[in-house]
Formats: C-alpha cells, structure tokens, sequence
C-alpha cells in the first residue's frame, strides 16, 4: 500500500468512530464525507494555510453547503463541540452559518461565524453555547451553509466531535455570544469583545490646556525614559533573525503563508507552529534594531511581522479561539511599540497595529470606570497595565491619548479598593490574591507594575488618587512584613516552595509611592516611612535614595511585632532580623497549591508550619530545596510518607481546603501573637481523611510555646510527625548542639526518656521539650525535586517528635527560644518561661511570665475553672488579654472570614460573626467601641464582641 492510502485508510477508520474526534488538517486529500452539491468547489489549496502546508478552498456560490456526515451518530454532551480556523479574504457583513442535524434531519443546534474580518479567525465553540432548541442530542453530521452570494473562504485545523471544549474559549467579532463564562468575573482574558462594546463616558474633549498638554507631555516623557534601554540587546536582535527565518513568512495573494500562530492551548512546536512569545520575539528584537541601530531591514522586517500577525488572527476582534494568559508574552510588543510610535504612525497599516495594540491589552475596559467585584486582578496589573499605559497614549489625536490616559487612571483608582471574599486584589488586611488565595509569589511585580504607573503620573492629574494609593501603601506594608529581608516563607509561598521573592522593581515602588505624597497624615511633601522603607530595602545608590537621605531619612528597622493575615490563615512573628511564619487552612483558604508539574510534594504546607527565617534568605536560614524532606516543614503535624504518595494527587491542580474554620492568629498590641488551629485532612487520593489534630503556637518576645492534642488518624503503614525542626547542616557552619553537646553527621538519636533536653538547630534556635519519642539526627538526605521529580540529596539536621502510626488522642509541648542570649538559655534552662493552664481538645490556655499574657486557643465551648478573669469562652475564639494597671487589655479574635460561598474564587463579603464571653464581675469598656459592648449581672459581665474579615478586636476592661 502507498504511505497516502494507508493515511487516508486510518483517517476513514477514525471518522467510523462515534467516540473519537474527526482531526482534519487537510493536507492529501479531502475526506470523503466531505460533500458539496458541486464537487467542483471543494479542493486542497496551498495559497493559505493554518496546519501543514495546505487548507480545504471553498468556492461557494449563493447558498451552496458542505455537508459533513458521519458514519455513526453519536451521543452529544454540552461540553463536546467544534473547533477550526477560517481564512476571508475580504471583510464582508454576512456569515457562514454551521447546522448540527440528527439521523432525522432535524437541526436542534446551530451557530453562525461572522466574516467580518480579514485572515485567519478561529471557530471554537461547544453545543453548550450553540443556538436552537437543543432538543435532540443525537448527531449524524453538519452543514456549512455559504451566504446568499458568492466568495471564497479556506478551512483548516478542524476538529469534531471536540471532547471537551476549552473552558476559556473566546467569545470575538467573529462569535461574540459563543461562551457564557466570558460573562464571569474569574475569566478577565476572555472578555476583551465585551469590553470592546463599552463606549467611553468621558467627553472627548476637543482640546487641550497647556496645563493638560503639559501633564500629557510629562508621563509621555517619563514613559520614554522608562522603556528606554539605551542600546540594542543583541541577543533579542539575534533571536528575532533566528524567528523571523524559521517563521517563513512570504506573500501570498492578500495575505501571507508561514508557520502558523495559534495560542499555546492548541500549539505544536515540532511542527513548526509559534505563538504570541514568537511574535515577541521578533517584534521586539526588529524594534530595537530599528530603534537603536537604525537598520532599515529590521524596520521592514518589523511592520511585515506586523502585517502577518495580523493575518494570522493577532488583531482587533479576534479571540484565537482561547487568549488566556496571553498578557505573560506580549509585554514587549508593547514596550518596544512605543519605541517605535513614530514609524508606526506614519505606516500604511497604522490603524490596524493601533486597533490589534488597544484591543488586546483590553484598554477598552477602561472605558467605564472598574465593575467592583471583578477577578483576577492581579493579573491584569501584572500583565497588562503597561499594555494599556501604551495603548493609552499610542492614539494619535492628543485629546484622544488624555482620554484613554484618564479612563485608566480612574479604573486603577476603583481596582485598588479592598476585594471582597476570595477574589484577587488587595484584602482588608493588606494581602494579595490570587487564584482564591494568598500569593506572595505572584504579588512581586505586580505591585512593581502599579508602582511604576504612579511614578510615570505623579504629580499629574493622572495620578492615582490617595485613597487608592492608601490602600496599595498596605498591600506594600504587608510585603514588607512577611518578606525577611525580601523572601517569605514556605508556608505561604503558593506553587514556588522555595523560590519567589520581593524582586528590585517592587523595591523602587516604595519610593515610587513615597515621593507621590504623604500618605502617614504627618502633612509631609513625601511620605517618609515609605521612603525609610525603601532606604532599608534598595541595594544601590539611586538617585530616589539620595534624594531621601538629603532630607534626612534614615532606613527603617526591619518590622517588629506581630503580624495578623487570616485571609491567609497565617500570622507573621518579628523581632530584631528574624522572621517566623505560621500558616494553616480553612475553608475559605487553600493549604497548598499543587499542580502536575509545580509544587508536587507541598501538600503540608499549611498544616500549622512554624517556620523561622533567622537570616535574610531561606537558604541562609537554612531550607534548602535538595534533599529537602517534604514531609518535614517545621511545626506541621504530618503523615510521613513516600513520596509517590506525597505526589499531586489529582491530575490538574490540587488546592485542598479544610472543612474547619478555626484556623489563624491573632495580636495583642501588635506586638505578640498566637497562632491556633483545627487540622484536618481532605478526602483524596493518597489523603488519609480521619486525620486530625488541634495545634497552637503562643508567641512572646523571642519565645514560642507550641502544643499539639488529639492527634487521630488510622493511618497505620506510616507514622505520624511533629517537626521541630528541618535545616540544612555544614559542619563548624551549622553545627547542631543536643544538651549542649555538639553531634556531626551522621547522627541519629531517639529521646524517650522522659526527661528534659534541649537542642540548639545551627541556626541559633533553641528547642525544649521532654524526651517523648523525640527523634533528632544529621543525614545526607534523598528527596525529588518538586517540578521534575528528580532526585536531589543534601545534609540536613532536624528533629520531629515520633507519633506512631495511627495515633490516638497523641499531643506535644515544646518551647523554642529564637537567638536568644545565653542568659536567656540558661534561665530557661532553670524554669520555663511559661505555663500551660489548658491543655486538651477544649482549648489550650498559655500563661507567659515576661509578659504577662495569657492566651487562650478555645476550640470548643471553654469554661475555665480557675481563670481569674474569664468563666466562659465560645468555640473558636482566640484571647489575649493581661493586666495595664488596675485595667485589663483584651483582644479577641475569631479568625474565621465567615464565608458562604465555597467556590474556587466568590466575591462574597466576609461576615460579621458574635462571640459572647463571659468575665467574672463587673467590667465596663474604658473608650468606646462600635465592635464591643458589655452587659452586667450580678457576678459577672457579657463582653459581646463583632469579629469580621478575621481581625482581632482589641480593647481596655475597667473594674467596676
């Protein structure tokens, strides 16, 4: 048999199948249930081309079909649909229209494709979001009917039955009702039609003051400074000849052939396809050669790139199908667009680059001003705020560019409001979101990207106004919190375990938002705690660092206190240069993110992670990702298992809420804190779902009290661990001293004595505890690293507290000394700093003597009975409270956001939640509080208490 047979042979035995997708590229024949009355007006064509080399030209005349049947019928579901790619070579107002029939004939889905664009359009769609009555399920073929004229139009990449649909497909002016979800707020990528039919409610002025011209001139020529890099990079110059070749794009008829462009959901690099990074790639690289080094060949070579994008669907009102996340690898076409603003002002094809930039930086959703309660914010700013500054200012009409200029700045200023639920943005407590919960990881450079638009308007009118920049000064504040000095810590750090951090860019928009105005209220011209921030965080001698420092700012002192984030279930414990996370889940928020192939083994994340960063970095501090034992973070409570079973468990991403809510901290004076949860595992593959414990951390000074009960599981092939901790060794670097005595690797020693011991972990913490299965050693470590599972080996020290396998009713008490002084250890030494008033599943109660605190973690209904003070604490409530005098100052915290809705991401509002607590005798409140009221018996007090977005409600009691 011929190679062509054979191929046309498998291609019928793929259509027979009713369960397998009809791919058709066709590139040696036409299928043969490919019908058309006039045989004549179906043949292969090499003029265009989406696939291969070839596509199927139709020469239609009035009215004529392509009938397409199948062998089989076939069973449709919502989600089953059609996906191609069609060529018109000349904008026109009517459509094709596609008709689903049954065995019968009847048509009960239908859609039409609009040819009112020139190139390469995708046609994706599922039956889900067809017209019709859709009434009959069942499948024996389509039409596709020609309008009542006649033309030509070519198909390619087709594919039917689609199993599933992509759930971002596009809705564009080729489709634009094809798919409901471009309607929810979580998919911003997929609604750039929609916005495209806002209209602008600001008036266009028909012209301007010198004031505005000079205000437009000013962010035009920061802009230019900006993006001005001063010389060519030859490799970007190199890569876009590498691109430029393999792309092959050569003139045919109106259009273009060459390696086709589709978006990265449907790309196959080996055959030679690209994507919206290639464009990149020789947009920006003939830009710079063009800019830079004047080549007239690289000018060419720029708008014929142009050209083909174009053609190839990268325009105005087309969707390829899905754009989403495009933002990522566009950045530079927009960039070096604005190099090269002259030459494409004067180009023949101006209006169709100007329209394809505007459009798809989704500048068009600034037209109006931000729809509150809108997703994904962060990924807008991210990617697409310089995009949209570009494309504000690339119209040619001046009043047009301080339009577009205005619009934007008024939908930053309504994006930059405190998010409601669990939505991206900026939280109340000043955390960011992102994917449904708290991303440090993704908050770098986004915050980077808001703070360079306030440094190209400040001083304009175009300047964000300063309630918004209030409230980016607190997402700014909180990075500065839980970065020591510009790293986070594990439990908190999304997909990126060990990597991620606060990146140069977010270090000059402090000073970006400093010199913007005071925003302390001190009246300043600047606002000088921002700038002494930055003056602590720049790493070179900048121009905004001397100019601070000749009006006399000093750099600030890395953050001190105690730090409450319960919109990420975590607490944020500083002194001097040390930094503790902790970090558990909820609900309302994810323990971990895990994908297939991002953050395999972080399932424990979040399962109470006590983590001590001593040193400005996690690997100075001593985490370090090879060798890593995943199933050791220290604080977690886990289940040690291998790590095949410690694997993402589902074959997407696994982000697993509890079904708990008791889960966060809380601060009194903001000075200390505590740290409380209800642990449970989820029900999944390789999950163990009856595992469960109630875990605290109270922390005072430079010492944290960490207790453990009712530790349950059944798991009984693999034993249940308490880590102290897990750090890296080097001997006479990190050396690790047990009751004072230094050990080197290998070193292994079980503690099960039932006497005091102490360990110093090489990073100068300290550990107290009783010997009670308490296992510490020094190996060279086999561990997988978390993207690749790639064996990685390193030497680490660590110590865990040995549960066994399925534990009953199991529980801990350590005490952890952060790099106290000697005096501080040997007095600890001597007596515990602290006592335990409580210790089971009702609540954990901690006395602290330096202080004078006492904490309570209530997980049930608490009824202590011999607190001086309190007879009665509602489940899930956390109390800090100590004597000032002859008064008592109280926090009270529920860290619960109150939460309905459990959905990957809701945009419903945290609720207030009543915790009622009873004091013995008489108390009033000394200054008054909209959150609490007291209400007096005979003996006792009714301290009424109003807890929201999980914050601690703080407070003075007087004696009657």
């Amino acid at each position: 048999m011929t190679k062509k047979f054979i191929q046309l042979l498998l291609l019928l035995l793929f259509i027979g199948s009713p369960t397998f997708a009809q791919f058709v590229g066709f590139e040696d024949a036409i299928p043969q249930n490919f019908k058309c009355a006039n045989a004549k007006e179906l043949i292969l064509s090499t003029s265009f081309y989406k696939e291969g080399t070839k596509s199927l030209e139709w020469n239609f005349t009035p009215g004529s079909i392509i009938d397409v049947a199948r062998e089989k019928p076939f069973n449709l579901k919502d989600e089953n649909g059609i996906t191609l790619w069609i060529y018109n070579e000349k904008p026109q107002t009517d459509s094709l229209r596609f008709e689903f029939y049954s065995p019968s004939g009847s048509v009960s889905y239908q859609f039409g494709f609009h040819l009112l664009s020139a190139g390469w359009r995708a046609c994706w769609i599922s039956f889900k979001h067809m017209q019709g009555d859709h009434k009959n399920n069942k499948i024996a073929g389509y039409r596709i009917v020609a309008p009542n004229r006649k033309g030509r139009v070519f198909i390619d990449r087709l594919t039917f039955p689609v199993k599933k649909i992509n759930d971002r497909t596009t809705p564009d002016m080729q489709m634009p009702t094809n798919n409901s979800l471009s309607n929810r707020d979580l998919w911003h990528w997929c609604r750039v039609w929609q916005w495209e039919q806002f209209k602008y409610d600001l008036p266009l002025p028909t012209s301007l003051t010198a004031d505005e011209k000079k205000d437009l001139a000013t962010v035009e020529k920061r802009l230019s400074d900006a993006l001005d890099i001063y010389d060519a990079p030859k490799k970007w110059v190199n890569k876009a000849y590498r691109t430029f070749e393999a792309a092959n794009i050569r003139p045919s008829g109106q259009g273009f052939t060459g390696a086709p462009i589709v978006a990265p959901d449907e790309l196959n690099r080996k055959k030679g396809e690209m994507s919206w990074n290639n464009l990149e790639e020789m947009m920006a690289g003939f830009a710079y050669d063009a800019y830079y080094n004047h080549s007239e060949q690289s000018a060419k070579n720029y708008f014929l790139v142009w050209d083909y994008a174009i053609d190839q669907g990268f325009a105005f009102g087309s969707g390829m199908g899905t754009n989403h996340h495009y933002g990522y690898q566009v950045r530079k076409i927009y960039t070096t667009a604005w190099l090269m603003r002259d030459a494409i002002w004067k180009a023949s094809n101006r209006d169709k680059i100007l329209s394809a930039l505007v459009f798809w930086s989704a500048l068009q959703e600034t037209r109006l001003p931000y729809q509150y309660g809108r997703d994904e914010l962060l990924d807008s700013w991210h990617t697409l705020l310089m995009a949209k500054t570009v494309s504000a200012l690339l119209f040619t009409n001046e009043c047009e560019r301080a339009r577009a200029l205005a619009g934007l700045t008024r939908w930053l200023c309504g994006s930059l409001q405190y998010s409601p639920g669990t939505i991206g943005g900026i939280k109340v407590d000043g955390t960011t979101f992102h994917h449904g919960g708290f991303y440090p990881a993704y908050t770098t450079g986004v915050l980077a990207m808001v703070g360079q638009y306030i440094s190209l308007t400040n001083h304009t009118r175009y300047v964000p106004t300063v309630e918004a920049r209030q409230i980016l000064k607190e997402a700014f504040l909180s990075m500065r919190n839980y970065s020591n000095k510009y790293e986070w810590g594990v439990g908190i750090s999304g997909r990126h375990p060990f990597g991620s951090s606060m990146s140069d860019e977010d270090v000059a928009s402090f000073a970006y938002l400093a010199l913007a105005g005071d925003l302390s209220g001190e009246g300043n011209d600047f606002d000088h705690h921002l700038a002494a921030d930055y003056l602590r965080l720049c790493k070179e001698e900048t121009q905004e660092a001397r100019f601070f420092k000749s009006k006399g700012i000093k750099p600030a002192m890395a953050p001190q206190g105690f730090f409450v984030y319960n919109y990420g279930s975590a607490g944020i414990f500083r002194r001097s240069d040390w930094m503790v996370t902790l970090k558990g889940y909820t609900t309302d928020v994810w323990g971990a993110e895990i994908y297939k192939k991002d953050n395999r083994y972080g399932r424990y994340q979040s399962y109470g992670s006590v983590q001590i960063m001593g040193y400005p970095s996690r690997e100075a501090s001593g985490f370090d990702e090879n060798g890593w034992d995943w199933n050791r973070l220290p604080g977690t409570t886990t289940i040690h298992l291998p790590y095949e079973l410690l694997d993402s468990p589902l074959p997407g991403s696994t982000m697993a809420h509890s079904k708990e809510n008791f889960s966060g901290s809380s601060s009194l004076e903001g000075k200390n804190g505590m740290f409380a949860m209800k642990l449970m595992e989820r029900e999944l593959k390789n999950f163990t779902p009856d595992f469960v414990a109630r875990k605290s951390v109270f922390c005072f000074d430079n010492r944290m009290v960490c207790l453990g009960t009712g530790i349950n599981n059944s798991n009984s092939s693999y034993p249940t661990e308490t880590t102290l901790f897990q750090s890296t060794f080097s001997k006479g670097k990190s050396d690790i001293y047990v009751d004072g005595k230094i050990k080197d690797e290998p070193f292994q020693k079980d503690l099960n004595d039932n006497k005091a011991h102490f360990i110093q972990d090489g990073y100068n913490n300290y550990y107290f505890f009783k010997g009670e299965n308490v296992q510490v050693q020094i190996a060279n470590q086999e561990s997988r690293h978390e993207k690749t599972r790639v064996q990685t080996r390193g030497s680490f020290a660590s110590a865990y507290i040995n549960h066994g396998v399925a534990p009953k009713d199991a529980a801990y008490e350590y005490l952890v000394l952060i790099q106290p002084t000697k005096e501080e250890v040997a007095a600890a030494r001597r007596k515990a700093p602290y006592q335990v008033l409580h210790k089971d599943n009702t609540a954990h109660v901690v006395a602290d003597a330096q202080t004078g605190i006492t904490a309570y973690a209530a997980f049930d209904n608490y009824n202590p009975q011999n607190d001086e003070l309190l007879s009665y604490i509602p489940a899930e409530t956390m109390v800090m409270q100590k004597k000032v005098g002859a008064n008592v100052l109280m926090s009270v915290c529920d860290p619960n956001l109150n939460i309905s809705e459990k959905t990957y991401t809701t945009k419903e509002p945290s609720r207030p939640i009543e915790k009622k607590l009873v004091l013995k005798g008489n108390w009033t409140i000394v200054a008054s509080n909209a959150k609490v009221s007291v209400k007096t018996g005979q003996n006792e007090t009714v301290l009424t208490v109003i807890c929201q977005h999980g914050q601690p409600v703080e407070f003075t009691l007087k004696r009657n």
